[in-house]
């Protein structure tokens, strides 16, 4: 009673409010408050990682005088880690509980802003677990769904038009990447790029207001946080021809990314089915991999500074392991392949066997070593001496282009956390060589790839209209079900009396069985010696196809054309529950309204 109160107070206010200053001054208001508690949010994640990280580190250094705790220690950490993150999401997360920014990005292009408010904090305290035990990944994507999720439900709070919520989201995703790293303007443009393509000019200030609140707050509460050294040299004229072919490097470095990436997730989810066997399974291989390679552990911040240093050594004492080869060249050379070619491995495994976290720091993690790469490689040969601390600048933004396909992104964010602003033209040139080169290979990013592989994205402006619409909005729920021992006589009675063309047949948990159509109960009719002695279960058919409230309404009304039917059934996974039916009247009803509202707008 009384929040129903404060509740009424608080609503007269906005309001009041929302008739004195205006929408734009209610919106800018709302996203400054999204990027205040997005930072905070980020703060305490990053607060989380660091202590769970701390208390790794306590663990090895009081069992290295034991090999085999260390040893036991290096596999027990990031098991514990996952399979904690995995209890988070399977008890507080929720049966929509997304790890990826997939999800985020089909709710936005189809208009959906709403996310649980449970999704404020698990992704935060499922990715801590996961990454500060060590696992394999990056925070970016959790603090990302998390600043999407404050925006939508700040939105309902304020009781903002559900047409403007989506701006909302962007501003708490734009908040989160300017948390973590410490760059604003990237922030604001990977909202931009990524998830808001279609923005006006005008979502730029509220989500440029978010961004920048939440870098100041950041900063105010952890400091600069600057994992990666700032760079202050010039580059020469001389090294564009080698810009260029790093930028073509970094694409095939990208490509790979993106298609091992799901080929492994693919393959783990055929292979093993149940959570738990990718759990152990998973988890196990993950374990080998970190004690081989410790580099690839966590975000791999730490080492990526190393890179930049230019002194091998720190990479070869870094993995205990391999001391067995004879030789330092051997081992470094072992670790820059493994940080190219297994770290987005180790992410998968990461994510796929129930832990949480993202591949945007994999990638940078990836391009610094790519770079790295290429430049002592020329170096070497003797064709041209390059500064080496440059070419792993931009081999960062370049294989985060090609992964991500957000060249602006990449710019500007490499930039903003190395301070390399001199590299701009470099930047630009790889990023720019780096999108174009991936798409010829991979016309999707990591993020897109699964999206259009299903049809879930692109189409004519029917397709995209119907698709914003869930089919649990259009839902018919009058209905007369029938059981299995139904006798004909009673379905003849409903039918005379009733203007449904189909009845659905259920049992006693509400599982649909089949459907009786009408024109079945009018052959029937036509023969009075048997239809008598009929059931329901004797002239039911089989559903030629089934929904869930969650398919979207381009997708009932392709089924709908292809089995050639007016209604489809609509079953609650996974147990199956018929909820209703949706027809082809409602989804053209509902057509014809969002096309007069778009006219409107």
């Amino acid at each position: 009673m009384l929040w129903r109160f404060h509740r009424r107070i608080f609503l007269r206010m906005i309001a009041f409010w929302y008739a004195r200053w205006g929408e734009k001054s209610l919106l800018i208001l709302v996203a400054s408050l999204i990027g205040v508690i997005t930072a905070l949010a980020a703060v305490l994640l990053h607060t989380m990682v660091e202590r769970l990280d701390e208390l790794s580190l306590k663990l090895s250094l009081s069992s290295m005088d034991h090999k085999y705790w260390w040893l036991a220690l290096l596999f027990i950490l990031p098991m514990a880690g996952i399979f904690l993150s995995y209890l988070v999401q399977r008890y507080l997360g929720g049966p929509r509980y997304a790890k990826s920014l997939s999800p985020l990005i089909l709710n936005l292009n189809r208009r959906r802003t709403g996310i649980p408010l449970s999704e404020t904090c698990t992704h935060a305290l499922s990715s801590a677990l996961s990454v500060g035990l060590g696992g394999s990944a990056g925070l970016e994507a959790p603090s990302v769904l998390t600043g999407a999720a404050i925006g939508s439900n700040m939105g309902g709070l304020f009781n903002i038009d559900r047409k403007k919520r989506h701006l909302l989201l962007g501003c708490g995703a734009a908040a989160g990447i300017s948390a973590i790293f410490g760059s604003p303007i990237a922030g604001v443009l990977f909202a931009a790029e990524v998830l808001l393509p279609e923005f006006s000019v005008s979502a730029l200030i509220p989500m440029i207001m978010s961004s920048a609140l939440a870098s100041v707050i950041s900063r105010l509460i952890i400091g600069e946080n600057q994992f990666i050294p700032v760079l202050n040299a010039s580059w020469d004229n001389h090294a564009i021809p080698y810009y260029f072919l790093l930028g073509i490097a970094c694409a095939a470095v990208g490509v790979y990314v993106i298609k091992s990436a799901y080929l492994l997730s693919d393959t783990l989810k055929e292979k093993f089915q149940t959570p738990w066997k990718r759990l152990f399974a998973g988890g196990f291989a993950l374990c080998v991999l970190l004690a081989i390679f410790p580099p690839l552990r966590g975000q791999g911040y730490l080492y990526i500074g190393r890179v930049f240093s230019g002194d091998p050594k720190q990479l070869v004492e870094a993995a205990p392991l391999l001391a067995w080869i004879p030789s330092d060249i051997a081992i470094l050379v072992l670790i820059i392949a493994a940080a190219i070619l297994l770290k987005v491995v180790v992410s998968v495994l990461t994510v796929d066997s129930g832990g949480d976290g993202g591949i945007f720091a994999p990638s940078i993690f990836i391009g610094a070593f790519t770079g790295f790469a290429f430049v002592r490689l020329v170096n070497l040969s003797g064709l041209a001496t390059l500064q080496e601390f440059n070419f792993v600048a931009v081999g960062m933004c370049g294989v985060f282009t090609a992964v991500m396909r957000a060249p602006l992104t990449g710019i500007f964010l490499i930039a903003e956390v190395t301070g390399s602003y001199m590299l701009l033209v470099p930047l630009m040139i790889v990023s720019a060589v780096s999108h174009f080169t991936a798409n010829f290979f991979e016309p999707f990013s990591i993020y897109r790839k699964a999206l259009a592989d299903n049809n879930l994205l692109g189409g004519n402006r029917e397709q995209l209209l119907l698709r914003r619409q869930a089919v649990r909005l259009s839902l018919s729920r009058r209905f007369q079900p029938l059981k299995q021992d139904t006798p004909f006589e009673t379905i003849l009675k409903r039918f005379e009396h009733s203007s449904d063309d189909v009845f659905p047949v259920l049992n006693e948990k509400r599982k649909l069985l089949g459907l009786v159509y009408k024109n079945k109960i009018i052959t029937a009719m036509l023969n009075p010696e048997i239809c008598n002695c009929l059931l329901a279960y004797d002239i039911m058919d089989e559903p030629k196809a089934r929904l869930t409230p969650d398919d979207d309404l381009a997708k009932a009304l392709t089924l709908m054309d292809t089995f050639k039917v007016n209604a489809l059934p609509v079953c609650k996974p996974p147990s199956g529950e018929f909820l209703g039916f949706i027809g082809k009247d409602a989804v053209f009803g509902k057509y014809r309204n969002m096309v007069q509202e778009e006219n409107v707008l």
